[in-house]
């Protein structure tokens, strides 16, 4: 069984496998209704919906994840997003060009725990390259989209700078979803390339053998495509291009006109960066929590570890406390027992599958049901 404590064993755990953004965290503030009396707990990840759930002006987060990799870069951004300016993080991050990265680290590194700061001065090459784009996750997806731009370049151009959607569905019919095309998309999106290449148990470890990875992925593309402009979409931009596009669309954190706003909330809003597994730092939490937000932890647990999960999330909710999942491939079926602690809502789920840009993913949303 893979309980919480058995993946951070795993020979993953300590890399970073997730430097950028890989889900649109609209979907969390919309779901999730934050206040500022609100405490939530969330997953850390690349640490970038951390900083994204600060537009709701909570009163804390807490940050959680078994990989102190994680967490250290979620520490590594927020003291940038701090210290610089829009255009200097930017260029820090590695989205715009820069060859003085490591005079700006310098700058950043006496405001970092000791252990980040070890880890940074053991990975100094990460800050050189710039960070963003040095996840596993990302140099995964930045060979492919090299490999795309070979062998159709002049489509990529065309799809990533068409501005209006009737245009998008034209070309995407008539001219992008060729045979040969989704020939080979099947083969960069089945579960053995994705073993073989990205090592992340979460992308298969727990997806039903009937499944099929690439008819699902392939599926919610055309969705995406079909109804997203691919030039407002940071996650597809960066699919297709290996990179993002500040001119147009980003990441919610980094949209120009975020970017003070979360600033000013580091100011206010308490963060607090944990490295457990969830489930174990659940049940020793002595306070309630008021919003959860899980991401897809669940792609990375079997039925039991994830049902125990839910009862723990469950045992230290606070009255109509929320919880937002997100699940990659395959939903989880909730079972009765989990419906019973509670409230999901189908049709909030159904609007956010359809409307989140990273489309990979669906959708739980529950509220804690009274006693």
């Amino acid at each position: 069984m893979n309980k919480p404590s058995d993946i951070s064993l795993s020979h993953y755990a300590n890399r970073i496998s997730y430097s950028g953004p890989n889900e649109d965290s609209r979907s969390e503030l919309k779901a999730l209704n934050i206040n500022e009396n609100d405490s939530i707990l969330c997953v850390t990840g690349g640490g970038d919906r951390v900083l994204s759930l600060l537009l709701g002006n909570p009163k804390k987060i807490t940050a959680i994840d078994l990989n102190p990799s994680q967490n250290y870069l979620l520490e590594l951004k927020k003291i940038g997003i701090q210290k610089l300016n829009y255009e200097e993080f930017l260029r820090f991050s590695g989205i715009l060009p820069c060859k003085k990265r490591l005079n700006t680290y310098d700058n950043i590194k006496p405001s970092l725990s000791k252990k980040a700061e070890l880890f940074w001065s053991n990975n100094i090459n990460i800050i050189e390259k710039g960070f963003i784009y040095e996840g596993a996750f990302e140099k995964h997806f930045k060979l492919i989209s090299m490999i795309i731009k070979v062998i159709r370049p002049s489509k990529i151009k065309t799809l990533t700078h068409l501005k209006s959607i009737e245009e998008q569905r034209e070309f995407v019919k008539n001219k992008w979803n060729t045979p040969t095309w989704k020939t080979f998309l099947h083969f960069l999106t089945n579960k053995y390339f994705f073993r073989t290449f990205l090592k992340d148990p979460g992308f298969y470890e727990h997806i039903p053998q009937e499944v099929s990875i690439s008819e699902y992925l392939l599926g919610r593309m055309d969705h995406s495509l079909m109804n997203h402009l691919v030039l407002d979409n940071f996650f597809m931009t960066f699919l297709l291009t290996g990179k993002y596009n500040p001119a147009y669309g980003m990441p919610l954190y980094l949209e120009k006109n975020n970017y003070p706003v979360i600033k000013g909330a580091l100011d206010k809003t308490a963060i607090e960066i944990v490295t457990s597994p969830i489930e174990q730092y659940l049940y020793n939490c002595k306070n309630k929590i008021d919003k959860f937000s899980v991401s897809d932890i669940s792609a990375y647990l079997d039925e039991e570890s994830f049902v125990s999960l839910l009862n723990a999330i469950y045992s230290v909710a606070s009255e109509n406390s929320i919880l937002c999942m997100r699940h990659f491939i395959t939903k989880r079926i909730i079972p009765d027992s989990i419906k019973n602690k509670f409230s999901f809502n189908p049709v909030l789920e159904e609007e956010l599958n359809n409307s989140d840009i990273s489309f990979v993913y669906s959708f739980n949303v529950g509220v804690k049901r009274g006693h």
